[in-house]
């Protein structure tokens, strides 16, 4: 049944986006090296939470955007949209 609820979304914005959001938090954190307990006990949440966000299960409040963007030292618009040229207002 979770299944299709997946399949289902897919197609919804912000469900995409958190999927988005996810796979480029694995991809970050298999090529860093770090463990999920690592990234959860770094950025002060638990294990599960962070599998969640990497799965699009959930998305990150705006607070903990925040402090995944600066653990991974990266703009927050990085972690949300595909390209630096589509981050909006990327100079500020």
């Amino acid at each position: 049944m979770a299944e299709a609820k997946e399949e289902k979304g897919a197609t919804h914005p912000k469900l995409s986006t958190a999927s988005r959001f996810g796979s480029r938090l694995r991809r970050w954190r298999r090529a860093e090296g770090l463990p999920l307990k690592r990234v959860a006990h770094d950025l002060d949440v638990s294990v599960s939470v962070v599998s969640q966000w990497e799965r699009g299960l959930r998305f990150p409040s705006v607070l903990n955007l925040d402090r995944i963007a600066q653990y991974m030292k990266i703009p927050v618009c990085s972690l949300l949209y595909d390209g630096a040229h589509e981050c909006p207002n990327k100079n500020r």
